[in-house]
């Protein structure tokens, strides 16, 4: 359980420093269980932060994932199981 909490830890900071610059965001602003849509994130954002979660932990991810799971948690969450049950290096 401390590890599946740090591994949800981990994600939501990673995610925040993705996703910050990219809304143009003062760092550490972002807040995790606000759905991005609220922060102005549109489509082209959306698959640019896909593609680089894809790039960076070498699984493929659906082009809807920031739609899916639309918020900081929901998202580092869906990260969290998804990466453990394909054993893809976090």
């Amino acid at each position: 359980m401390q590890t599946a909490l740090r591994d949800l830890a981990f994600y939501r900071d990673k995610l925040k420093s993705m996703i910050e610059p990219e809304l143009r965001l003062p760092a550490g602003s972002l807040i995790c269980d606000r759905n991005l849509s609220e922060y102005g994130l549109d489509s082209i954002v959306a698959l640019t932060i896909a593609g680089d979660l894809e790039d960076e932990l070498r699984i493929q991810l659906p082009p809807t994932l920031l739609w899916d799971y639309p918020t900081v948690d929901d998202l580092a969450g869906y990260l969290c199981r998804t990466v453990e049950q394909v054993g893809a290096p976090a």
